[in-house]
């Protein structure tokens, strides 16, 4: 009878390579990892995305709602206004070369922050202006970006008042 038995594993062994209720564990460590998944998302998910999206709405930080500076009293104050992701077709390429360029504006008064943000459409079509009337050997010269900077802030200020920006910066410069 043993023998019997130990033919039926061998046999077992040789048609599908390994020993039957082997695989029974692994199907049902997926099935439970997917069901653990779905409950997630469906349960768990909708519950902690308000408390998630409070706590990076007020800067993220710890639980203690104060970040150690001063209790946590009121809303951080913006200092700048971001142009995101503009894109440019420079002069003369043809449309085979961008500039991928992100534009922030540090006014001299913290208080046009909100009005810089009311002209983000006329910022953005004349910085759009400016940027594809250039070459792409004129953005790509590093010795000329703090004339081209102050280009920006001129024609900036044309829209918004001489004087009114502090400073601008160019975190995100790429050409392709």
């Amino acid at each position: 009878m043993a023998d019997e038995q130990e033919l039926n594993e061998n046999a077992a062994e040789e048609e599908g390579g390994k020993k039957p209720g082997k695989v029974m564990p692994l199907v049902l460590a997926l099935v439970a990892a997917g069901a653990g998944g779905a409950a997630g998302m469906t349960f768990l998910g909708p519950a902690v995305a308000p408390a998630l999206a409070a706590r990076a709405e007020n800067g993220g930080g710890g639980g203690n709602g104060g970040g150690g500076h001063g209790g946590g009293h009121g809303a951080p104050v913006e200092t700048f206004h971001l142009l995101d992701n503009l894109v440019v077709n420079p002069a003369e390429s043809e449309g085979t070369r961008y500039l991928l360029v992100s534009i922030a504006i540090e006014p001299n008064d913290q208080g046009m922050v909100e009005t810089l943000a009311g002209l983000d459409v006329s910022f953005r079509h004349k910085l759009l202006t400016i940027l594809g009337s250039k070459t792409v050997a004129e953005l790509s010269d590093i010795g000329h970006r703090a004339e081209l900077v102050e280009e920006l802030k001129e024609a900036l200020e044309s829209l918004v008042g001489k004087g009114t920006i502090h400073r601008i910066y160019l975190p995100q410069y790429v050409i392709n």
